[in-house]
């Protein structure tokens, strides 16, 4: 039985696509992955945004060849039941190692910007609470909050764009030469970085395939979402350059916090980074939820257990993983380069397209059948 018939979760498209927006900004929008930060990284996220639309289209292809099953489910009809329930098993522990870097990335964030004295298991113990909370009354509460916050994160981004403009911040000179070393390097930070996190990692919405009212139409709201999410981070990535410089922005930990940092209108227009600390607060607290929602819904398909009586192991498993993944942030940082080199191409390109060569032959035999029949 799949997850859709057992829990009754239906959202619409409309619902999909707002929670597709939230997760690709999530901590990318303020997470400085690169090693050497150029001010050519917004032409890296306009090619990488180009790519991702294609790698989505992969992910769907596959998820339309099952309708209304998650992708632990047909790994199992494409690879065999011992093959597929192993990767499916993988993809649970990947959901649940990125929910706790993305709780990491939130709880660093928020101590290094307001609560600097308080302990992180505080801080992560109480995002772990509200997240699994909000996925206790149902995917279709979580769909609901993030509706009413992106007027949150819309409202903060024109006000924050508007007081970097009018303080006179932003010098447009900082961009030039463009790729001054060639296409080469932009192509490797492309491939290196910028299309797995956070285009790749929308691999997990193949596990919310079952709860959308019109899956016909998630390819749609996947393009727009995409679109949408990329122009953002393309802005963020210039905004960066053009105010702090390549040097200042390379060597912070959250460029996007220090750049509304310099906003300074008059004696009472101080500190709007604050206001933007909020909405990126929001927009990583939705991708911890949708990570551990998918792998809750991956165990309670691949062991049968009730998804309530996942949640809150996983909330539990999430939390320590969080805390000891990495002895200090620079650590964290660091894995978290490496496993953009080692970790995440095999979930979001190696497996996706297995799976989408072996859902082309399906297609193509059955195809065959029909046309061979009388």
């Amino acid at each position: 039985m799949s997850h859709r018939l057992a829990d009754k979760t239906y959202i619409s498209t409309g619902q999909m696509l707002i929670l597709m927006f939230h997760f690709l900004l999530g901590n990318a929008v303020i997470i400085n992955m690169d090693n050497e930060y150029d001010r050519n990284t917004w032409i890296v996220q306009i090619i990488a945004m180009a790519v991702g639309m294609v790698l989505f289209r992969m992910y769907t292809y596959t998820a339309e060849t099952f309708p209304g099953q998650t992708l632990t489910s047909y790994a199992r009809q494409l690879i065999g039941k011992t093959g597929g329930t192993a990767i499916g098993i993988l993809y649970i522990v990947f959901f649940l190692y990125l929910t706790s870097r993305n709780l990491r990335d939130e709880t660093e964030l928020v101590r290094v910007s307001i609560l600097e004295k308080t302990p992180s298991l505080v801080v992560a113990f109480l995002m772990v609470i509200c997240t699994v909370y909000v996925l206790w009354l149902g995917f279709e509460v979580l769909a609901r909050t993030g509706q009413v916050f992106l007027a949150v994160v819309i409202l903060v981004m024109v006000l924050g764009n508007t007081l970097l403009v009018l303080s006179g911040s932003v010098h447009l000179e900082e961009l030039m030469p463009i790729m001054s070393q060639g296409v080469k390097p932009v192509l490797m930070s492309v491939i290196r970085d910028r299309l797995a996190f956070p285009y790749g990692e929308m691999i997990c919405f193949m596990m919310f395939v079952p709860c959308v009212k019109r899956p016909s139409q998630l390819v749609k709201a996947g393009y727009v979402s995409i679109l949408a999410g990329g122009i953002v981070l393309v802005e963020v990535a210039i905004l960066n350059t053009t105010v702090l410089g390549t040097n200042i922005t390379e060597r912070s930990i959250f460029p996007l916090l220090s750049t509304f940092a310099n906003v300074q209108l008059s004696e009472y227009v101080q500190r709007p980074d604050v206001i933007v600390l909020m909405s990126i607060i929001i927009g990583d607290f939705f991708k911890v939820a949708l990570f551990s929602y998918a792998a809750v819904v991956g165990i309670s398909d691949v062991f049968g257990l009730p998804y309530r009586k996942a949640l809150i192991p996983c909330g539990i498993i999430v939390l320590l993983w969080s805390q000891i993944g990495a002895i200090n942030l620079s650590e964290h940082f660091e894995f978290g380069r490496l496993s953009l080199i080692y970790i995440h191409p095999l979930f979001v390109y190696v497996f996706p397209c297995l799976f989408f060569l072996l859902a082309f032959l399906r297609r193509s035999r059955r195809g065959s059948r029909n046309f061979e029949e009388p």
